[in-house]
């Protein structure tokens, strides 16, 4: 004995998933009566011309024109159209179904169905059906999916478990744009299923006729296979693998910590480290991202306030500050750029006390001392560094004729 789907010359007994393949590219100069039936209605038509079916509505009230497919189809099975509309308005509706069939008779018997449904006027909406057991059918509301003014591909899917709505670009490398899926009133998986494209008209007719173009339709009828992937069984060798394309990854992905400020936490914290040195790494360039530095124990080594490049100081004459008179420690940093003062060391080299300034421009002063007659050298550093306004010259003064006053004063340019 030998069983069914053996091949003797390969000694192999061969398994197929696909139980059928069908597909009408349009191709001839008529609809094909041995894929299709067909019904036009009042004032439609329906014709086959340079590979693409176009179906026309026609503007009767309740006119259908339809074409049911020949070929009978079981669950699980998937249908793929292209299909472009060329417009979409009111009282009028476009589907491409799949509907269940008496068995007998091979005529829909309305039990069982599920469908994408073209119907309101705008071109980037649709809906999608699904029914069992001759109950209403069940719709969604309007859903996202590509323009049917544009070349679109759009597919059902139905299992056993679940039936599925896409919509995609044609003839592009790109994913699937839009994807719904139903659980509820999904078609009997036993049930004999068809392929319907048709129009239907409201009750008011429609303003205009309209066009469907189809440039394909083809279902695959497949049987599912239950298989077991022998590579990648606990393997980390690249060879026995199983590959995965990872897609939808953001280009720099979100690290978010354990918890919020001021939260309760517990467990393992996530480190941060820098880069142990005894000498400092070359130089990068400017905006590019770079390590920390630590000392061998892991010491934070940091500079306050600002970067070198932006550090300033001033050194004043020996001969002493012209009194009475502002002079510019530091110009103005630039536009929306303030100056800062970290740091002063002063001395009164003088038998005539003075009062010292520090000012912001030409009126604010920022901070001022009594010097007295030949006063030792004065060193103040600022914690909270001395604030100018932006774009304004930091000035000194020694107020009073006859002192001879030394400053020396250091500081940053910043925001």
């Amino acid at each position: 004995m030998t069983a069914g789907g053996y091949d003797p010359i390969e000694d192999m007994l061969k398994v197929k998933s696909v139980q059928k393949k069908w597909r009408d590219s349009f191709n001839g100069s008529e609809v094909n009566p041995g894929k299709w039936t067909q019904q036009i209605g009042s004032g439609a038509s329906l014709g086959v011309a340079g590979g693409v079916l176009t179906m026309a509505s026609g503007i009767a009230a309740n006119a259908e024109t339809w074409l049911l497919s020949t070929e009978v189809f079981t669950i699980p099975f998937r249908l793929s159209i292209a299909v472009t509309l060329s417009q979409r308005i009111a009282n009028q509706g476009f589907l491409v179904e799949a509907v269940s069939v008496n068995r007998e008779t091979g005529l829909p018997d309305g039990l069982h169905a599920a469908a994408l449904l073209f119907d309101g006027t705008n071109p980037a909406l649709a809906k999608y059906e699904v029914q069992n057991g001759g109950l209403a059918r069940l719709s969604s509301a309007v859903s996202t999916f590509p323009s049917t003014a544009s070349n679109g591909i759009y597919e059902i899917e139905a299992f056993a478990d679940e039936a599925w709505f896409h919509g995609g670009a044609l003839d592009a490398t790109t994913g699937r744009a839009n994807s719904y899926r139903r659980h509820q009133q999904i078609p009997d998986p036993n049930a004999l299923y068809k392929v319907r494209l048709r129009w239907l008209n409201g009750a008011t007719p429609p303003a205009s006729s309209s066009n469907a173009v189809v440039q394909f339709l083809a279902v695959q009828d497949y049987a599912e296979l239950t298989a077991e992937i022998t590579a990648g069984r606990g393997q980390s060798v690249a060879g026995q693998s199983v590959a995965v394309n990872v897609v939808g990854m953001p280009a720099a992905p979100a690290i978010i910590g354990q918890a919020a400020h001021d939260a309760v936490i517990a467990g393992a914290p996530i480190r941060i480290g820098g880069r142990a040195a005894t000498a400092n790494y070359a130089a990068v360039a400017t905006g590019d991202v770079a390590d920390l530095i630590t000392t061998l124990v892991g010491a934070l080594i940091s500079k306050p306030f600002s970067i070198p490049e932006l550090d300033w100081s001033y050194a004043g004459p020996l001969a002493g500050l012209a009194t009475a008179a502002d002079t510019a420690a530091k110009a103005a940093a630039g536009a929306g750029i303030r100056n800062y003062v970290t740091g002063l060391q002063v001395q009164n080299a003088s038998a005539t006390a003075t009062e010292f300034q520090i000012k912001d421009g030409a009126a604010t002063v920022l901070w001022r001392c009594q010097l007295p007659a030949n006063s030792g050298l004065l060193g103040i550093s600022f914690p909270s560094p001395l604030k100018g306004t932006a774009n304004a010259v930091l000035n000194v003064q020694a107020v009073s004729a006859g002192s001879v006053v030394i400053a020396n004063l250091q500081g940053y340019a910043a925001p």
